[in-house]
């Protein structure tokens, strides 16, 4: 298990830049959105849909990112491993909510038994989480590299991340 923590681009100002809304509580990210200069090159993980629709079922609210009628292509690679969306959480969701990330971090480790049910041998989950800092400003991105049974370990470490 591995768990990597560094800077991260401010969020909502490059939604913004990027011509997209600007993420309030918990949203899920295309993958490249720190690096894309325009909203055409974004791509999201084919995960991110199965994710979306878990959270509508466990009424965990998610903001999207993507305009009304925009669409963010989907990139599907063929692997063993479980590669997730990034999941952006706000400072005010973690002050307001505490329980919420937990929440949907159990959903996600949940998800992850259920893909990897039928896959022998070694399973890879990866997983960014993009967390603010108590004052909304600036965020750090947490890369976690490990089993499904490591994922508790983020929550963690995304609470340390947000106090400190």
């Amino acid at each position: 298990m591995r768990i990597k923590i560094s800077d991260y681009v401010d969020v909502r100002l490059k939604a913004h830049a990027l011509g997209l809304n600007a993420p309030t509580g918990l949203a899920i990210l295309p993958r490249n959105i720190a690096e894309a200069t325009t909203a055409d090159e974004l791509l999201h993980e084919s995960s991110a849909i199965a994710l979306r629709s878990l959270f509508r079922q466990h009424n965990i609210e998610e903001t999207r990112i993507e305009k009304e009628g925009q669409k963010i292509p989907v990139l599907q690679e063929n692997e063993f491993s479980l590669i997730l969306p990034i999941i952006f959480v706000s400072a005010s969701l973690l002050s307001q909510n505490p329980h919420a990330l937990a929440i949907a971090l159990n959903i996600i480790a949940n998800y992850a038994t259920d893909f990897f049910k039928c896959i022998p041998g070694s399973k890879k989950v990866v997983l960014d989480i993009v967390v603010e800092n108590k004052s909304g400003r600036g965020s750090k991105r947490l890369h976690y590299e490990g089993p499904r049974e490591g994922l508790e370990e983020t929550e963690k470490m995304a609470r340390k991340v947000f106090d400190d």
